[in-house]
């Protein structure tokens, strides 16, 4: 194939073309072109190709096939003005490409299509022009885009320039499929059944593990394949209380299989499993549905555990679904031991191994918890403890639904009132909610907003953001027992510097000629008086009245050092639910997506445990900031955020993203973050080697951007940290 041989565009199915003006007419479901020939889309695999088109009323969606892939990589290809402009990388063995015409009205055009190899340095001007087109328009200006270049080519050696130049600008790849990670972690990285029974022959110890499931109104064939899962686990020392109605197979099972103990029904589940934690005889115990299977190595993954940290109290594993056809689907790769995330929703789910001790001196399986027991028993043993462990591999396959709501919700009261005090909880979906704790006290809560007076569009006209800042706050906010401190430049105009004095606020100024917003806040939070602080850009606006009132009542808990809100772009969708890293440097997840975007397993929806919240808007008290020494000056305009979360972690103090306060930031949805190279270098050399790993991201997930989404890209890395687990 010529190096710049067009490829054939041709109608492939449910498509009509009209005569007179060269529109098409979709005349099925699934409107399709081929791109061809065969032999020319073949020469191009493993290539980086460029696609372009202009498209009139649809969507265009670039589908790869390749070899040994089930199903095609879809891309959305990416609308900008006078037509679509990809560069987009197939896989080895592609073997056909389709355009597909989503989202396609009655009549559409779709013309000018080309697709053809990019070389290196046409695919690098391309980068470099999507780069710039997404920066602020100040980065833009030529002096500034040559220093920032000079500062990079200083600092990071030119194939990584390269790497970062191409995947920014580079099309989204589709998320994998579980099926895939399956077969390129699980399938490649478990040892096999005979290496894992010379593991079980090398345990110091064999501690007896008491299985309690209280089998109610339940398929047999699902119960019999929960038993079967038991029965092949290759670590053998375990035990079964089963609470259930006897019958002739039951008894069968129980008569060839010494390890399995039949006790009679009882009124209930959690009456069920009380009765069999009476009858427990090991050590350690966990809670099985009647409907769930366990992968053969559990038990053996949950023991080599507890040989290495005995002194862990609760541990925990991933988990995924049993399908209506038997495949496993809908994967539940969890975040290490997160206890807010815990309030927010029983994460923990199905396979959790704890001491026998501990549950009966929590008091077991009280009735009240009828509906949500192992979910009300986690809740209180982690009241007693928080030695809690967390098996990052797939080890339970569930069928087995949520806890009920009403249940749940009971249960979440009940922590609230042990712990501080209940106010109200909010079921948010059937498997998330949001529980509030009474505040006790009311503390002077000073909001320190660094500004630069300037002007801005929003809603289609212009604002001062200060003054527009401090009505929102002023005019929405139920909480009354604040103080707002604006650090400025010493140039405020005379307008600006009325708003401040109408809404009661103060300022004080940074008079230093070198721009440091770190220093700026630190002038800031010098200057309030507040027990609580509020960091917060002037380029925000209030969305929920109590925004100050949920964060506040998650900074009383005990162990939570800083609280950041949901923020939300202008046109509503998400800018702000927590800060994930990925090969050592922060991103923000899910960056983008709808506003009422659930995320993974409710991460954007409910309150979770993150490592950093963006500086934007962060609560923390003022005694923990002064304790570490405020921002760090030396990030003068990147990073100090992110850096003051990790050394509140240092201190043992985690940092919450906090759902129910949702604020509109308006920051350009667009924009791509401009670092200064030196700062992130900075960053590195002082965070890096610690944040290989974030312990509420899992392995298996994208980080660019980070999604919660799989990433075959990450499989390696994922199917690694699993063959060391197994060593």
């Amino acid at each position: 194939m010529r190096r710049r041989e067009a490829l054939g565009l041709y109608p492939l199915r449910d498509l009509h073309r009209a005569t007179d003006d060269g529109t098409w007419t979709a005349t099925g479901p699934d409107p399709a072109f081929a791109l061809g020939p065969a032999a020319a889309v073949a020469a191009l695999s493993s290539a980086r190709i460029r696609v372009r088109c202009r498209p009139e009323v649809v969507r265009p969606v670039l589908a790869v096939e390749a070899a040994g892939e089930a199903e095609p990589r879809r891309y959305r290809l990416t609308l900008r003005e006078g037509g679509t402009d990809d560069l987009i990388r197939l896989p080895p063995g592609t073997r056909a490409l389709r355009l597909e015409a989503a989202e396609a009205g009655p009549r559409f055009r779709l013309d000018a299509v080309q697709v053809e190899r990019a070389g290196r340095i046409a695919a690098a001007v391309l980068s470099a022009q999507k780069v710039i087109e997404r920066l602020p328009p100040q980065e833009r200006r030529p002096l500034r885009l040559l220093r920032r270049a000079f500062g990079l080519a200083r600092s990071v050696p030119p194939r990584e320039i390269w790497r970062r130049l191409t995947r920014a600008a580079q099309t989204r790849r589709p998320p994998a499929t579980y099926a895939a990670w399956l077969q390129a972690v699980e399938a490649t990285a478990l040892p096999s059944a005979e290496a894992l029974r010379r593991q079980v022959a090398a345990l110091p110890e064999r501690p007896l593990i008491s299985l309690l499931m209280a089998a109610g109104d339940v398929d047999p064939s699902h119960l019999a394949e929960a038993v079967g899962s038991l029965q092949a686990q290759i670590y053998p020392d375990w035990e079964l209380c089963l609470a259930a109605e006897a019958s002739a197979a039951l008894r069968a099972l129980a008569a060839e299989d010494s390890r399995i103990r039949l006790l009679p029904p009882a009124d209930g589940t959690a009456t069920a499993l009380d009765a069999a934690l009476a009858q427990a005889r090991g050590p350690f115990l966990a809670t099985m549905e009647p409907g769930d299977q366990l992968a053969p190595h559990a038990l053996l993954a949950f023991v080599r555990r507890l040989a290495r940290e005995p002194d862990l109290d609760l541990l925990y594993s991933d988990e995924d679904r049993i399908g209506p056809d038997g495949a496993r689907c809908e994967p539940f790769f969890k975040p290490d031991w997160s206890p807010e995330t815990l309030e927010s929703s029983f994460y923990i789910g199905g396979l959790a191994l704890c001491w026998t001790a501990l549950v009966r001196a929590v008091g077991g399986f009280p009735a009240a918890s009828e509906g949500a027991a192992a979910y009300d028993l986690a809740l209180r043993l982690t009241e007693r403890s928080d030695r809690v462990g967390h098996v990052a591999q797939v080890l339970c396959h569930r069928r087995a639904a949520a806890p009920a709501p009403e249940a749940a919700a009971r249960a979440l009261a009940g922590r609230a009132r042990r712990t501080g005090g209940f106010d109200t909880v909010r079921t948010l979906a059937p498997e998330h909610f949001a529980l509030r704790r009474v505040l006790s006290e009311r503390p002077l809560v000073s909001i320190v907003i660094p500004t630069a007076g300037r002007d801005s569009t929003i809603g289609g006209r212009s604002v001062d953001l200060l003054a527009a800042c401090l009505a929102s706050i002023c005019g929405t906010s139920t909480y009354d027992t604040i103080e707002i401190v604006a650090v400025d430049n010493g140039d405020l105009r005379p307008p600006t510097r009325a708003a401040i004095d109408r809404f009661g606020a103060r300022s004080v100024t940074w008079d230093r000629p070198v721009f440091n917003v770190a220093a700026k806040m630190n002038l800031g939070a010098h200057a309030a008086r507040g027990t609580v602080l509020i960091f917060l850009n002037d380029d925000i606006s209030v969305i929920t009245p109590d925004w100050i009132e949920a964060m506040l009542a998650l900074l009383a808990i005990p162990g939570v050092g800083a609280v950041g809100p949901k923020l939300l772009f202008e046109d509503g969708s998400l800018q702000h639910a927590g800060v994930v890293f990925g090969e050592g440097l922060p991103d923000h997840v899910r960056r983008g997506y709808p506003g009422d975007d659930a995320g993974d397993h409710g991460s954007s929806l409910a309150n979770r445990n993150v490592l950093a919240v963006t500086g934007a808007c962060v609560m923390v008290r003022r005694a923990d900031f002064e304790a570490i020494g405020g921002f760090d000056e030396g990030f003068a305009i990147n990073y100090n955020d992110i850096d003051l979360c990790l050394r509140l972690r240092e201190r043992g103090l985690r940092t919450v993203y906090c759902a129910e306060a949702r604020l509109h930031h308006y920051e350009s949805r667009n924009r791509i973050p401009t670092v200064d190279p030196a700062e992130q270098g900075r960053f590195r050399k002082c965070w890096g080697a610690g944040l290989a790993r974030d312990p509420y991201y899992p392995d298996p997930f994208g980080i660019r951007p980070p999604a919660f989404e799989l990433d075959a890209e990450r499989f390696p890395q994922a199917a690694q940290r699993m063959v060391e687990a197994w060593r």
